[in-house]
């Protein structure tokens, strides 16, 4: 992460712009994501790995699911991203470490 501490950025449901690579079998992988923090400055996080992934249907929501291990500063965090396939948005869900 730059410049930031994910201990600070504790809401859920953040909104990010997203770099993601998909492969020849339509698999997506997040690489790297910006948001707007609380003092209105841009971030940018790189995604160093994709530990699970998996897809969710709840009340008629495709969402695709990704726990991913991201730096903050020298520590790693785990954190959940969800893709809503419906309107191609993205979110960090919910910080997990």
């Amino acid at each position: 992460m730059e410049n930031a501490q994910v201990t600070q950025m504790r809401p859920v449901n953040i909104p990010v712009q997203m770099v993601a690579a998909t492969d020849r079998d339509g698999r997506v992988t997040p690489i790297w994501f910006r948001f707007e923090a609380q003092d209105h400055h841009i971030e940018k996080v790189v995604v160093e790995k994709v530990v699970s992934r998996d897809e969710s249907h709840s009340v008629g929501v495709r969402e695709k699911r990704f726990i991913c291990m991201v730096m903050d500063g020298e520590v790693s965090r785990l954190l959940e991203l969800r893709y809503h396939v419906e309107n191609q948005k993205w979110r960090i869900f919910q910080f997990l470490s």
